[in-house]
């Protein structure tokens, strides 16, 4: 009987340590995209695109090529910063056109478009988040990585994504803005994010618009993988769909030869706003 009762209490003490040190869903939400958030990324990368817009009936309406460029600064750190550029090169319409954003690691990201119809850079702020990037279901505020910091959190449980015909485990993460203000500008109520079990890639994300209904819903096509200059293993997206579920359009974004590090001979300096409006590859 002795010897029953310091293990009965050992046990009892390490059941309610165990209970009190349990994740709760909004925890398990944010450490899980916290680590999406920090995946290894490359210092550079260039490469050439295609957005593709299709119609409700399945139709493609235009096709508009794109060369990009991204670089990671103080990679790895705190004060960590990804820059990228995008200039499009057709159709003549778009030609001239051109985007750059900063993604911070410790503060709000930056977005920029020039537009060659008013010959100026815009900073992209306030509702023009929600506007459509260049006439496609992608908007201002989908483009470039999506900022951690605007988010809010929940583990959902976990979900299956068909990804390339096979069924793969994912993490089901809601995410809500952090304010109303921001989520009048965003134009989305929440969104759920399936993150890929072994690698955290986004296989797919619902989209729900400030009613709380479903808006549109983005698949990854297509990734690619190679080590960055740290000798770490990247996971690459090189092909997007987002589908209106409403009006039943589509665009699909496509990397179609992406150079990594050396390979991508990206100038570092070009990440300004004067070079929305300069050749730099």
């Amino acid at each position: 009987m002795n010897a029953f009762k310091p293990t009965l209490l050992f046990l009892l003490i390490a059941a309610f340590s165990s209970i009190g040190l349990a994740e709760s869903p909004e925890e398990v939400g944010t450490r899980l995209m916290k680590q999406n958030d920090d995946r290894p990324v490359f210092e550079r990368v260039k490469n050439t695109a295609e957005l593709r817009i299709y119609s409700a009936s399945g139709q493609l309406r235009f096709t508009k090529k794109l060369i990009m460029g991204a670089y990671t600064e103080n990679m790895g750190t705190p004060n960590q910063v990804e820059k990228y550029m995008t200039y499009f090169m057709a159709p003549p319409d778009d030609m001239g056109n051109s985007y750059m954003a900063y993604n911070y690691k410790n503060r709000p990201d930056e977005k920029y478009l020039y537009l060659k119809g008013i010959r100026k850079a815009k900073k992209v702020t306030g509702a023009d988040k929600k506007l459509s990037f260049f006439g496609s279901d992608f908007t201002n505020g989908d483009m470039g990585k999506p900022d951690f910091l605007e988010w809010k959190y929940r583990y959902l449980g976990d979900r299956k994504v068909t990804f390339k015909g096979k069924e793969f485990d994912c993490y089901a993460i809601e995410a809500v803005p952090v304010s109303e203000s921001l989520k009048r500008e965003l134009g989305y109520g929440k969104r759920i994010t399936h993150l890929e079990k072994k690698t955290l890639l986004s296989l797919k994300l619902d989209y729900y618009d400030e009613n709380m209904t479903l808006w549109k819903v983005m698949r990854l096509l297509s990734f690619t993988t190679a080590n960055n200059v740290k000798g770490e293993k990247v996971y690459y997206e090189t092909g997007l769909e987002l589908k209106n579920v409403k009006t039943g359009s589509r665009s699909e974004l496509h990397f179609l030869d992406p150079k990594f590090e050396a390979a991508s001979n990206l100038r570092t300096d070009i990440f300004t706003i004067q070079y929305l409006t300069r050749k730099w590859w």
